[in-house]
């Protein structure tokens, strides 16, 4: 589609939405749980909260937190600000959150056509709890320019309140995940503004200041609904697997993790070799390391417990060893292994 048949017709629009709504709702759910669940993220204790989300298209990013934020018990009035160039999304968005109050109730929706690749909307600094840009930053910064990127982020985060936090989430491309965190990392260095995630203690992705195989994304593993399914089968995509990047960025100073290797992001897949199963990871120091377990320490519940690790899931290790000058991490068994995030 072209920019401009996307947002005019609605059967691009509906076609659209059939494949990138769901992923959208569920990646911007997973990067906000994450943000309660693990990053220590609280409401404000009165009043309304407060959501701007640019680029909101038909609404699958804001609709999700609204979703996510009730199913949390956030009991506080919601309020949704969605800023987009097309008109008949906009539309949709409002059409979607009027026919099923019944999943956001006391929340309310406005929307803003704007145009996002001329100019940002005019917003009151400090206003915002969150600020989402869901697969929305090539509307604001062509290309992969990372000052140009920071730019752009750094202006957006000055509508975030002093507890919200800036949400950026990204196709899993390498070039753009680079891009991304190089900006970041960037912003982190230069401004008032810290890093709360995807890694520990304020500190930027590794990937994006040195040459690696790997690059900061998510692979998450979902089994769509059938009719889901059936919309899409004819695109001959897949569907079941959620490939996503993002940052989150705040001017509180986050929470503190455990330095060191004993709390870790998975950023690779598991990969099973001779005798072992290993992966890598980025430990609370920023450092890559190569973990290990011996498969002959696993009964048959140790090995379903490997194969249910994702890329992204963020692990804490009750007991451990390092090698080889610490950059290899041996587990004795998954008995030591707790998963901090996804939780439950």
């Amino acid at each position: 589609f072209t920019h401009s048949s996307y947002g005019s017709r609605d059967l691009s629009i509906l076609a659209y939405g059939n494949f990138f709504f769901p992923r959208t709702w569920m990646q911007n759910s997973f990067v906000l749980a994450e943000t309660i669940d693990l990053r220590g993220w609280k409401g404000p204790r009165k009043g309304p909260l407060r959501i701007l989300d640019l680029g909101a298209g038909s609404g699958a990013g804001g609709l999700a937190a609204l979703r996510l934020l009730r199913d949390r018990g956030i009991e506080n009035p919601i309020q949704l600000h969605a800023v987009d160039y097309s008109g008949k999304s906009l539309s949709y968005l409002r059409s979607i959150h009027a026919a099923n109050g019944h999943l956001w109730p006391r929340t309310t929706v406005t929307t803003e056509r704007h145009d996002l690749s001329k100019t940002l909307p005019p917003k009151t600094p400090h206003a915002y709890d969150f600020v989402f840009l869901s697969s929305s930053l090539n509307e604001i910064s062509s290309g992969t320019d990372v000052s140009a990127v920071a730019k752009s982020l750094n202006e957006i985060s000055k509508v975030i309140k002093t507890s919200g936090l800036l949400v950026v989430i990204e196709p899993a491309l390498r070039a753009v995940c680079h891009c991304l965190h190089r900006a970041a990392a960037n912003i982190s260095e230069s401004s008032e503004l810290w890093l709360h995630g995807p890694y520990f203690n304020g500190s930027p992705c590794p990937f994006a200041s040195t040459k690696s195989r790997y690059h900061s994304h998510e692979v998450r593993r979902r089994t769509p609904p059938e009719t889901v399914r059936r919309l899409n089968q004819p695109l001959g995509l897949s569907i079941q697997d959620l490939k996503f990047s993002f940052i989150l960025l705040g001017r509180k100073k986050p929470i503190p993790f455990d330095q060191g290797p004993s709390v870790l992001r998975l950023v690779s897949p598991v990969s099973k070799r001779k005798g072992i199963y290993c992966f890598i990871g980025i430990g609370g120091d920023t450092e890559e390391r190569t973990y290990e377990i011996q498969t002959r320490t696993l009964d048959v519940e140790g090995h379903n417990f490997i194969d249910l690790l994702e890329r992204g899931d963020v692990l804490r290790l009750r007991e451990w060893e390092t090698f080889e000058e610490s950059r290899l991490v041996r587990i004795p068994s998954t008995d030591a292994i707790e998963i901090l995030w996804p939780s439950g």
